[in-house]
């Protein structure tokens, strides 16, 4: 009886506990947001918001380590990745579409679906390869050559949420902006299909059939997202096109609050058909912005790109935060740091490989006028941060390939994005005075008379909703 009466108390404790541990994400939230609008207000360009909220998890997760509290308190703080592909990241890739300065975007979609699909596969098999060759020469820690290709997909996700923050700030060059963003949007839906791609061999023999098989997988997995989320932008389109008028302006609210289903109806809908959600949903936001977008009302217009991007910046603010606390309330395998070096160089050659000889044939494919200045390829060589996507995948690869090879992963994960967000993120101001990188492209007056430009610098293309002048 005695422990029947306990029950409560326990419950009690626990309810106390739960709270206490969201009132402090809420404040650590409330704190990141605060130190990202001094660093604002200051100018300090070596170090930006993401890294800034990142140094802050890791001292809240250092405090809590210390204080030696109760699992209860950290099982509440940890980085769970369900949460987040589930609950945070569909907003931010969302929010990435329908913000997507669509003119810029088609006017680079060849330079973006090359360093994209093309870029993000050499990187995926260079860093693979580079890691696992590593490993049998005995530099680092040895993962099996499966494991390793799986690790090359998951870091070869960018996340170059501080680069373009920064760019946008400094007004580059509109096209450099396209394509860094483009390529992000683009490679991290990419990677997480790769992963996805080669999780199917980790219970099947590798064979040529199994190869051709794992390509049309690809394939499928990637069309089949993309249909889904185009079908659903396509019928909320027609349906706002067909109910445009006095009913939806005079209730802007309800608007607003039909345009946000869409999207998550997009992602739910490819998760239940074994597809990506996060394929659906990016679609689903690119569509929306260049069709849905016009037949709102001129207050939901406003009104619906002001929600999305609030709760993306709330989303990705509390991913840096979670990544944070994570180094000290997870098990990590500190030592296999040596993995991590080798992580780290091959990032940096996997991008070079990617970046120099996709440009050079992209360069190649275009017109003397439109080719890609060697300052912005520098730039993009540069700024392959990583980033969220990359540390959930890395969290997932511990249930996936088992918790010695995923700890290894995610450990090595981790101190990668921490060294790409604090050194890339903090010389991204010396590297746009360094590379010239505000210059307007070279084409950029062939259209001036359009009256239509928006002298090719990123802050003046995003002070608008429909886009600017980009290039090609």
């Amino acid at each position: 009886m005695a422990g029947v009466a306990d029950d409560p108390d326990e419950e009690e404790h626990a309810h106390v506990l739960k709270n206490s541990a969201f009132l402090l994400q809420l404040v650590c939230l409330f704190c990141a947001l605060c130190i990202g609008l001094l660093i604002k207000h200051y100018k300090i360009y070596w170090l930006h918001e993401a890294g800034a909220t990142l140094l802050l998890g890791i001292l809240v997760g250092l405090v809590i380590w210390g204080a030696n509290t109760t699992d209860k308190v950290t099982e509440w703080l940890d980085f769970n990745e369900e949460v987040f592909f589930f609950l945070l990241l569909p907003p931010i890739i969302f929010e990435s579409g329908f913000s997507l300065q669509t003119r810029d975007f088609f006017n680079n979609f060849g330079g973006i679906c090359g360093l994209a699909f093309v870029g993000t596969m050499i990187s995926t098999f260079f860093i693979g390869f580079f890691v696992w060759l590593c490993g049998l020469v005995g530099i680092c820690y040895h993962l099996s050559f499966l494991h390793s290709l799986i690790f090359g997909a998951l870091i070869s996700a960018t996340d170059p949420v501080t680069v373009l923050a920064i760019f946008q700030e400094l007004g580059v060059n509109i096209d450099l902006y396209s394509l860094v963003f483009g390529e992000s949007v683009l490679n991290d839906a990419v990677a997480i299909v790769m992963y996805r791609t080669l999780l199917n061999f980790n219970d099947a023999p590798v064979t040529f059939l199994s190869l051709l098989s794992a390509c049309a997988f690809f394939v499928l997995i990637f069309i089949g997202s993309m249909l889904v989320g185009t079908f659903y932008a396509v019928v909320v389109t027609v349906f706002f096109k067909l109910m445009g008028g006095g009913l939806l302006e005079s209730h802007t609210h309800i608007e607003a609050s039909l345009v946000m289903i869409a999207p998550y109806c997009a992602y739910a809908t490819a998760e239940a058909l074994s597809l990506s959600g996060i394929v659906a949903i990016l679609f689903c936001g690119i569509v929306m912005a260049q069709y849905t977008r016009p037949n709102l009302s001129v207050d939901s217009q406003r009104n619906t790109q002001v929600i999305f991007k609030v709760l993306a910046t709330l989303a990705e603010t509390f991913v840096f935060i979670y990544m944070g606390v994570a180094m000290f309330l997870e098990p990590q395998a500190w030592t296999t740091i040596p993995f991590a070096v080798v992580g780290i160089v091959a990032c940096m050659l996997g991008r070079a490989l990617n970046v120099f000889p996709v440009t050079h044939q992209i360069n190649k494919l275009r017109k003397v006028g439109r080719r890609i200045p060697k300052e912005h390829i520098w730039a993009l060589w540069v700024v392959g941060l990583r980033g969220a996507i990359a540390f959930a995948l890395a969290s997932s690869s511990i249930k996936d390939l088992g918790p010695e090879s995923g700890r290894v992963i995610r450990t090595a994960t981790l101190m990668i994005i921490l060294f790409t967000v604090l050194t890339v993120g903090g010389g991204c101001h010396a590297l746009v005075e360094k590379l010239d990188l505000r210059a307007p492209s070279q084409w950029i007056d062939m259209d001036a008379d359009g009256g239509n430009g928006n002298n090719g610098n990123a802050s003046a293309a995003n002070d608008t909703s429909g886009g600017g002048r980009g290039g090609s």
